[in-house]
């Protein structure tokens, strides 16, 4: 496709992030991931401490907020109208008891669950009353629709916040993605549910691109990009499935080899994306004994790294499958040479 016909990709899918230096974008509610927590809990640590250490943001977070449920939603195990409430709870507990507004998840399954109880309840006004009465008899809370972007009803994902303030965190970076080669990979419940809420549209976002040439770094593309990381709540869950998940990561990371050979990177925003983008590796090495070697980092660790972060005792690399070091040799990033490599996945 012509950079002409991307442009106008570009413009037809824009949405407003307040930053910084815009009224109410230093206070910000958040909701954890419940995956994030359980299986890669080092991106929200290292998230939570740039927005508020690197760029002063103030989080609020209730004891109360509990999992937007969508993987039993996903999985067949809870239904709409459940949804429907646990949405609304979380959103009126952020706030009437936090006093916040703006509010981002860091799970792009949660965003994206939000964001279709949003729509649903203003394009179905029977819904929105449901939810409204539902959830007024059980809790006792008051219904409130959070209006982030722009002004209209809308909730964003934390790597949209990081995306509305690339620049100021580029200008903060100790180290840069200058000579480095590098892929996005936008997760599936990001950009492929609601395009019209993906900054760029399905086929060319530009929430990771735009923070990877905020860095300086070379994009460059293949023909699996947006192919699917293969995790699928009914994949990786079930032994017995599993190997789709790993055929997925296989057909994606030879893509990527055949294209670009020289390109060890890849950006994801999804939590099981990068989980599974980096631990198929070691499956396909054991039982298909080939070797792709692409570190899968998400916004938060790479910025992180940039930034000056620790690699392992902050940035979490340690958990990595794919050895980090040659990518932290490549942007001339420190780490401790003295010690093993097993020594340094122990760091603390």
């Amino acid at each position: 496709m012509k950079l002409a016909g991307k442009n106008q990709a570009w413009e037809r899918h824009q949405k407003h992030i307040p930053t910084i230096d815009e009224e109410g974008g230093k206070l910000w509610g958040c909701f954890r991931s419940c995956f994030l927590q359980s299986a890669a809990p080092y991106t929200e640590g290292i998230g939570y401490k740039i927005l508020k250490n690197d760029l002063g943001m103030e989080l609020r977070e209730a004891p109360g907020h509990t999992s937007c449920g969508a993987i039993g939603y996903h999985g067949d195990v809870s239904n709409l109208e459940t949804q429907m409430v646990v949405a609304a709870r979380n959103f009126s507990v952020a706030h009437h008891e936090l006093g916040v507004d703006n509010l981002f998840s860091f799970c792009v399954t949660s965003f994206a669950n939000y964001t279709e109880m949003i729509k649903l309840w203003e394009e179905e006004p029977e819904w929105r009353e449901y939810t409204e009465k539902t959830l007024k008899e059980t809790t006792g809370r008051e219904f409130w629709i959070p209006h982030v972007s722009g002004g209209r009803p809308s909730v964003v994902h934390a790597s949209d916040v990081f995306f509305a303030n690339r620049e100021k965190l580029a200008a903060k970076a100790k180290y840069s993605l200058k000579g480095v080669k590098a892929v996005d990979h936008i997760g599936c419940h990001y950009g492929k549910i609601f395009p019209g809420e993906c900054l760029g549209g399905a086929e060319f976002p530009q929430v990771l691109v735009g923070l990877l040439e905020a860095f300086g770094a070379e994009i460059v593309d293949y023909p699996e990009r947006r192919h699917c990381c293969g995790m699928g709540f009914r994949q990786c869950a079930f032994p017995e499935n599993r190997d789709y998940t790993a055929s997925s990561v296989y057909k994606k990371l030879k893509s990527l080899k055949e294209a670009h050979p020289d390109c060890h990177l890849i950006l994801t925003n999804c939590p099981g994306c990068t989980v599974f983008l980096d631990a198929e590796q070691g499956t396909i090495k054991e039982v298909l004994e080939e070797e792709f070697n692409v570190s899968i980092l998400d916004y938060a660790q790479l910025t992180g790294l940039l930034l000056g972060y620790d690699p392992f005792k902050d940035c979490g690399l340690n958990a990595k499958v794919v050895p980090i070091e040659p990518l932290l040799d490549k942007i001339g990033i420190p780490y401790d040479k003295s010690k093993t490599a097993e020594e340094r996945r122990r760091p603390f």
